[in-house]
Order: C-alpha cells, then structure tokens, then sequence
C-alpha cells in the first residue's frame, strides 16, 4: 500500500459545498459533509490517498501551519503592493 499527501486549498464555499483547488487551474467541489467542520476559504487541508488493489481512501485534515504560512505569505505581498503605491487620483 502507497501514501500519497497531497496540499488542497480551500478556494471557496457554496452551499453545502467546498470548491478546491487541488493545483494551479485544478478545481474540485466536495460535499461539506466529507471534509473536516469548520472549514473557511483559504484553509489548508492536508489530503493523504491510501491505496491497494481492494480499494482507495481519502482522508483530509486541515494544515494549521500551512494556512498560517500562506496568510502570512498574502499579507506580506499585499503589505508589498501598498508600500509602492504613491496614493491619489489615477490619470489616464
């Protein structure tokens, strides 16, 4: 049996649904009900796939540092953007 740990982020949530992003142009919809409760856009979540010839498991768990490492990694380029941004009235 092979464990394969995959990184999903949480994209959005409609509904009852989660839309994942698996990779880079890569969604999925899940049904809430299969994932970890209390799941927020942004979120990480840990993806590990079991395998053998009987059949396949998924099991997901949310990824506290990885969320936290992303957030900080959006703040930190969105503090980037702000710093060069001269302010006032754009002119074209």
């Amino acid at each position: 049996m092979t464990d394969r740990v995959e990184t999903w982020i949480v994209d959005r949530l409609e509904g009852d649904r989660a839309v994942l992003e698996r990779a880079p142009h890569e969604m999925l919809a899940l049904p809430l009900a299969l994932l970890p409760a209390g799941l927020r856009e942004g979120d990480a979540l840990r993806v590990t796939a079991r395998g053998d010839a009987a059949g396949s498991t998924l099991t997901f768990a949310r990824d506290e540092a990885e969320t936290r490492r992303r957030a900080a990694e959006a703040k930190a380029l969105l503090d980037q953007v702000k710093g060069r941004d001269p302010g006032g009235d754009i002119r074209l």
